[in-house]
C-alpha cells in the first residue's frame, strides 16, 4: 500500500525512500557515464575518425533542445510508472549495441546513442518531479548534496571503469553492463511507497504549456534571481572552460596534467555535495548560491595568477562553485513549485542553466587565442563578482524571507 507524502509522512519511511532511491540512481549513474564514454571511443577505434567519434555527443546532447516539451509530458502522467518504462525501455535499446563489429556499423552506435539522448531528456524533469513528491523538505535538501555528489564521484569512477572494460572485453560488455543497470534503477523504482498527487487535467493551448515552467520562474521573485545568478555562473565557467589548456602551457605542463586538475575538481564537488543540505539549513538557499558565486572568483583569481600550487587549489575550489550554487536553485525551485508544475519547472531550470553551455564554450575558445588565459579568468571573475553582489544585495520578498 502506497504511502502518501507530505506532513503525515513520517522520518524513516523518507529516508528508506531515499535510501533505494539513491541505490538506483548511483547504479544509473554507473552505466550512464561509462556508456556516454565508451561510445566515443568505440567510434574512434572503429574508424580512426575524430569527428566521427564527435558525432556521438551531438547525438546525445541534441534532444536537450527538447526539454521543455519532457518537462509537459512529466506533468501530465504519473511519474514513476513512466520513470520504469522509461528505463526499461532504455536498457532494451542499447541492446543492439551487442551487434556492432566493424565501421560499417557505427550508424548503430549513433542511433542508439540519439535514443539514448532523447530517454536522457525525457526523465531528468520526470525524476526530478517524482523526487520533490517523494520526500520532506528537510530530507529532501540533504538529498540533493547526496545526490550530486553520487553524480560527480561517478564522474570520475565510471570513465575508468568503461574504459577498461571497453580495452579488456569490447564495447558490447559495457553495452550489456548499461542495460543492467537500467534495470536496477527501474526495480528501484518499482520499491518506492508513494502515493503520487494525480496528474493535473487543465488543458490550456499547448504553447502555454510549454512555457508554464518559464512562466512560473518569471512570477516568483526570490526563485527568479536565483536561477539567474545560476545561469550567469554557468554560462561564465564555459566561456572560461577553453582556457584551462592555455593554463596548463602556461604551467609548462603536459596536456595530462589536466588530468590532475579535473581529480581536484572532482573531489571539491563530491564534499561540496555532502555538505550542501546542512549549509542550505544554516544560511537558506539564496546565501549558498553567493557563496559558491564567492568560490568561482576565488578559483578564477587564482588561475589568472596561477602557479603549479595556485592552479592545483584552484581547482579544488572550482569544485565547490557551481556545486553549491546548483544545488541551491534546484532545492529552491524544487521547493516553491507545485507539484502540478515540478517537470516544466524542472525543464525550465535546466535548460536556462545548461543550454548556454556549448555557444559559451564556442566564444571562449575563439577569445582564448586573442586575450589569453589571465584575461579571460580575470573577466570572468569580475562578472561573477558583480553577479554575486547583485543576488547579495537583492531584497527578498516576504514569502521567501519566511520559509528560506
Amino acid at each position: 500500500m502506497g504511502l502518501r507524502v507530505g506532513a503525515d509522512t513520517s522520518d524513516i519511511e523518507a529516508r528508506r525512500n531515499a535510501r533505494i532511491y539513491l541505490i538506483g540512481l548511483g547504479t544509473s549513474l554507473l552505466g550512464n557515464s561509462a556508456m556516454s564514454l565508451v561510445a566515443g571511443i568505440w567510434v574512434k577505434s572503429l574508424t580512426g575518425s575524430s569527428s566521427a567519434a564527435a558525432v556521438v555527443s551531438v547525438c546525445v546532447y541534441a534532444p536537450s533542445l527538447l526539454g521543455p516539451v519532457a518537462g509537459m509530458v512529466a506533468d501530465r502522467v504519473r511519474r514513476r510508472p513512466m520513470l520504469v518504462v522509461l528505463n526499461l525501455a532504455s536498457g532494451v535499446a542499447v541492446l543492439p549495441l551487442l551487434l556492432v563489429h566493424s565501421a560499417s556499423q557505427v550508424w548503430l552506435i549513433d542511433a542508439v546513442m540519439l535514443g539514448y539522448g532523447f530517454s536522457l531528456v525525457l526523465n531528468d524533469p520526470a525524476e526530478s518531479a517524482l523526487f520533490a513528491a517523494m520526500l520532506p523538505t528537510h530530507v529532501r535538501r540533504r538529498i540533493n548534496g547526496v545526490r550530486l555528489a553520487l553524480q560527480e564521484g561517478g564522474k570520475l569512477v565510471a570513465p575508468l571503469l568503461g574504459a577498461g572494460l571497453f580495452v579488456l572485453l569490447g564495447g558490447g560488455v559495457v553495452a550489456a553492463l548499461d542495460a543492467a543497470t537500467f534495470v536496477v534503477a527501474a526495480l528501484a523504482l518499482t520499491r518506492l511507497r508513494i502515493t503520487e498527487p494525480p496528474p493535473t487535467k487543465e488543458i490550456r493551448h499547448w504553447r502555454a504549456e510549454l512555457v508554464a515552467g518559464f512562466v512560473h520562474l518569471r512570477r516568483a521573485p526570490e526563485m527568479r534571481v536565483v536561477v539567474i545568478a545560476g545561469a550567469v555562473a554557468m554560462a561564465v565557467s564555459g566561456v572560461a572552460s577553453p582556457a584551462s589548456y592555455s593554463l596548463i602551457d602556461g604551467l609548462h605542463r603536459a596536456p595530462s596534467f589536466l588530468g590532475v586538475l579535473t581529480s581536484l575538481l572532482g573531489a571539491g564537488s563530491i564534499i561540496a555535495g555532502l555538505t550542501s543540505g546542512p549549509m542550505i539549513r544554516r544560511i537558506g538557499e539564496r546565501r549558498l548560491a553567493v557563496i559558491g558565486l564567492l568560490d568561482g572568483v576565488v578559483g578564477y583569481v587564482l588561475r589568472a595568477f596561477a602557479t603549479i600550487p595556485t592552479a592545483l587549489a584552484s581547482s579544488f575550489v572550482f569544485g565547490f562553485a557551481l556545486p553549491w550554487t546548483v544545488v541551491a536553485v534546484i532545492n529552491l525551485t524544487q521547493r516553491g513549485t507545485p507539484s502540478a508544475l515540478q517537470g516544466r519547472v524542472s525543464a525550465a531550470v535546466t535548460l536556462a542553466l545548461f543550454a548556454p553551455q556549448p555557444l559559451a564554450q564556442a566564444v571562449g575558445a575563439v577569445v582564448i587565442d586573442r586575450a589569453g588565459y589571465r584575461i579571460i579568468y580575470l573577466v570572468t571573475a569580475v562578472v561573477t563578482i558583480a553577479t554575486a553582489a547583485w543576488l547579495a544585495i537583492r531584497p527578498r520578498p516576504a514569502s521567501a524571507a519566511r520559509s528560506g
